[in-house]
């Protein structure tokens, strides 16, 4: 069994910046889980516009940007 000093569940934007945070702040034993099988996605469910504007120049939805 593994002993960590944080577990974050989930490893969307929020999640990864958590984990990134919590290092930052000097915490070593971290555990990133995530139900995909990769980290930085979006919702599936986030269908509505906007997401690429701001890197890509293009109106996305959250899957498309994703």
């Amino acid at each position: 069994m593994e002993i960590y000093d944080i577990v974050v569940i989930g490893g969307g934007p929020a999640g990864m910046a958590a984990a990134v945070a919590a290092r930052q702040m000097g915490i070593e034993k971290i555990l990133l889980i995530e139900r995909d099988r990769e980290l930085g996605g979006i919702l599936q469910q986030c269908i509505h516009n906007g997401f690429g504007l701001h890197n890509f120049k293009e109106d996305l939805t959250g899957p498309e940007f994703s």
